[in-house]
């Protein structure tokens, strides 16, 4: 007796999606990217702050980074080291119009599972690093709809009830004011 069965078998690939060629040309139209890209395609030497000096601010926090970005087949690469100096791993620096693709499969797939901001966070930064990651990661998530369905409303605590103990009739008083209210035919 021979029975049919059908798996499906989910991976998750640590090759990066797209050509040596198409990442550079996206790194090459990305503004903030573009300035650092050529001058480590032009030159291994540092540029001075007087050259950086008019670029945007995510391009200078690129510049601060200068001694971990390396060039592999014409494309930017972060190399992130542990603080004991045990690991090391290369993360691609991501362009702007790749951000959202990324995040789709770190966070949206059915490899993403639509973990919560640390988890999403970590498998973003395993391949890839881009200005502002966190921050990018952080809206991403709570702006997730299928996220934001499946949590529940924020319960507040409630103060507990408790006698209030007076000496005389009177001495304190509650009242609830309501009104106006419209005037209808029966008064």
């Amino acid at each position: 007796m021979e029975i049919d069965i059908s798996v499906k078998v989910l991976t998750t690939t640590s090759a990066d999606p797209w050509s040596s060629c198409e990442i550079q040309k996206s790194q090459l139209e990305d503004p903030n990217i573009k300035p650092i890209l050529e001058k480590k395609l032009n030159s291994a030497d540092r540029p001075s702050w007087q050259e950086i000096a008019p670029e945007s601010p995510a391009t200078k926090r690129y510049w601060a980074l200068w001694d971990s970005l390396h060039l592999k087949d014409g494309v930017l690469y972060h190399k992130w080291e542990s603080d004991d100096g045990n690991s090391c791993r290369w993360q691609l620096i991501l362009p702007k119009s790749k951000i959202p693709e990324v995040l789709r499969e770190t966070h949206d797939s059915a490899s993403g599972g639509h973990f919560l901001v640390m988890k999403t966070l970590s498998k973003t930064r395993e391949r890839f690093y881009w200005d502002r990651l966190r921050a990018d990661v952080v809206k991403w998530c709570r702006e997730c709809h299928a996220c934001g369905a499946r949590k529940g409303p924020k319960t507040r605590t409630k103060g507990h009830l408790q006698r209030y103990n007076v000496g005389a009739p009177f001495e304190r008083m509650a009242l609830d004011i309501l009104g106006p209210f419209p005037v209808t035919k029966k008064r």
